[in-house]
């Protein structure tokens, strides 16, 4: 121990009142006398104590904390890095850095640690309660006692989603140059999102039903899904749905074409329990009727338990998907990263997969890791046994201001305690940093706590449950193929495909025909064409000929009426005129002679005079009686 303690110890050991001199202890003890009083009155701090005083936080303060995060991790709510320095922020009332973070976990690397955390959905972890789980084994424990059930009639069915082309992660070996060069750190994948749904079914006796598989797709199964199928080593089911998905007719389907048909014989009348979890298309009217009807005993999981209570969640299904990563990644190996089409090749790697997990001692282990079977609902609750209950602190603390710091709490202490180098003070002095640090922490909880509870709050809504119609018939629509059945549908497929391509033959020879047909018509459309075209021409042309007869004949006509007009003009004017019964006119007018056409040949006639007019060149005709 140091001196100086030593000598301190000492004083504080003498009987209150004795005398005492600070020169004599420190000769004894061999320590300086001023140092000494000064440690002593609480004036002066060993350098251990004024390096603990400068700290952000001093050991009793890390203390609660690592205590406060060792509650976190029971309550499944393991804090990270930054939250870490989130407490001790609000602790410190001080913004801390990376680096003291990492100090700090180095410090405490006794009691804490960090990890890769899996997660678990809050509502799984709420539903973690052994009250439940006991109401739940209770239940099952005496139905099954109830109706005398035992491995051979109980049943766990469950679905379990694969995206084809995508692997879970696993640990490789890689080349260091290669990995720290950065040029190759991760490893090829397929990358093929489409979903296929697997609904499975073990029994506590060590067998399990043959898998349904149900595609992602709606034009029905497609062959090359299903070229490796082989009847008689393959037991496996097909279907498709839109999305992938399990719907409420497959799964009344599935009960009713592959659960009923393996179990019926093996029950002999006897009752069948079958375990599963509470999905919408395993609760339909339909569903529970045909069970009622087929002395089928269905037992529900409570909400979000079956990462604890079922046997294939619990055991199977880790495997077989780390079964079929290794698969699909020895396909991807020997293809040398040219991935096959995802839907063709599924098949055989989940094959591979299936068998290499669905053993009968698994199968069984899985039944007794749940407590089904055997009956032990111990093997599930023990795990509760070991809960730590949560710390109560001091009600009192809440009410603190959330200013206070270490440093007003010292200056506080100092005022009331006249020596604080005295054990009592001491202990005072760590528990009010306990409660301080406790009144941190729990207010920054409760403030989070009120957060969310306003936001759930605000973002509550009300949810209806749908009214789902019941089918008219009871049979499900849905359908699932054996391998029997899908070789049937194969060779229906081929007759179909030889029917369809006699059809499009005959189609051609039709399409041949009608061709000719049409040509034949366009030839005899032209040759018409063409002979209208002529007699037209010949119409034009015969037209053309009548129009310049009639301009000939009505030349000529023409003519013929000019010869008798200038006749009958010649006619006229030689004619005798009656005498007038009055005098002529003083000046009459001068005519022309006009040579009558028979008269003197080849001289042309006189032209008639024209017709006197008025002043308004109207012709002035004389009365009839003159002319004659």
């Amino acid at each position: 121990m140091d001196p100086i303690q030593e000598a301190i110890r000492y004083i504080e050991s003498r009987e209150p009142g004795d005398d005492f001199s600070y020169r004599e202890v420190a000769r004894k003890y061999g320590v300086d006398r001023t140092t000494l009083s000064r440690r002593h009155q609480g004036k002066r701090r060993s350098y251990k104590a004024q390096a603990e005083h400068q700290r952000l936080l001093n050991l009793q303060q890390e203390l609660e904390l690592v205590r406060y995060i060792e509650e976190l991790t029971r309550r499944g709510l393991p804090p990270t890095r930054e939250m870490v320095g989130n407490f001790a922020s609000a602790v410190a009332n001080w913004e801390v850095s990376e680096s003291w973070i990492t100090r700090f976990l180095q410090r405490h690397a006794d009691k804490l640690t960090t990890k890769w955390a899996t997660s678990i959905d809050r509502q799984r972890h709420e539903a973690d309660s052994r009250e439940k789980y006991e109401a739940y084994f209770n239940t099952l424990h005496t139905k099954m006692r109830e109706y005398d059930l035992d491995e051979r009639n109980t049943y766990n069915m469950d679905e379990e989603g694969f995206f084809v082309g995508i692997a879970s992660r696993s640990k490789r070996v890689f080349s260091k140059a290669v990995y720290k060069e950065e040029k190759r750190t991760q490893a090829i994948k397929d990358g093929n999102r489409e979903w296929v749904t697997l609904i499975a079914c073990v029994c506590a006796s060590g067998e399990a039903l043959p898998p349904a598989l149900i595609y992602q797709g709606s034009s029905g199964i497609q062959s090359t899904w299903v070229n490796d199928v082989e009847v008689g080593k393959h037991e496996v089911f097909f279907s498709n749905s839109p999305s992938g998905w399990s719907n409420d007719d497959l799964g009344l389907a599935w009960l009713e074409q592959v659960f009923n048909r393996y179990t019926t014989a093996k029950a002999r009348q006897r009752w069948r329990l079958l375990i599963l979890d509470g999905h919408g298309s395993h609760i339909t009217k339909d569903f529970l009727n045909f069970c009622d009807a087929n002395r089928i005993l269905l037992a529900i999981f409570p909400p979000h338990s079956t990462h604890s209570l079922q046997p294939l969640d619990v055991v199977l299904f880790s495997p077989l998907a780390k079964h079929y990563t290794t698969a699909l990644n020895r396909q991807l190996q020997q293809s040398q990263g040219h991935p096959i089409s995802a839907k063709k090749a599924f098949f055989t790697n989940f094959w591979a997969a299936w068998s290499s997990t669905m053993k009968p001692a698994t199968i069984r282990r899985s039944f007794e890791a749940t407590g089904v079977w055997p009956i032990d609902a111990q093997r599930v609750l023990k795990r509760f046994n070991n809960s730590t209950p949560r710390r109560d602190y001091d009600s009192e603390t809440s009410h603190s201001s959330g200013s206070d710091t270490r440093r007003k709490l010292h200056n506080l202490l100092d005022e009331l305690v006249e020596d604080r180098a005295k054990a009592q003070a001491r202990e005072l002095l760590r528990r009010v940093e306990a409660l301080q640090v406790n009144n941190k922490l729990l207010r920054e909880e409760n403030a989070g706590l009120r957060d969310a509870l306003t936001t759930k709050k605000k973002h509550k809504k009300k949810r209806n449950t749908l009214d789902l119609q019941q089918r008219e018939e009871y049979h499900s629509a849905g359908v699932f193929w054996s391998p029997r059945k899908l070789r049937e549908a194969e060779a229906r497929e081929a007759t179909r495909q030889r029917e369809a391509e006699a059809q499009q033959l005959q189609k051609l020879q039709d399409k041949e025909l009608k061709a000719g047909a049409r040509l034949y018509k366009k030839k005899q459309a032209e040759a018409a064409k063409a002979a209208r075209q002529e007699a037209a021409e010949e119409r034009r042309k015969a037209k053309k000929a009548r129009a310049s007869e009639v301009a000939a004949a009505r030349a000529l006509r023409k003519q013929q009426r000019e010869a008798a007009t200038s006749q009958k003009s010649h006619d006229t004017a030689n004619k005798a005129k009656r005498k007038a019964s009055h005098s002529a006119a003083k000046n009459p007018t001068k005519r022309r002679r006009v040579v009558g056409a028979a008269s003197q040949a080849g001289v042309a006639p006189e032209l008639p005079p024209p017709p006197p007019k008025t002043t308004r060149t109207r012709s002035v005709r004389p009365p009839s009686r003159y002319s004659k």
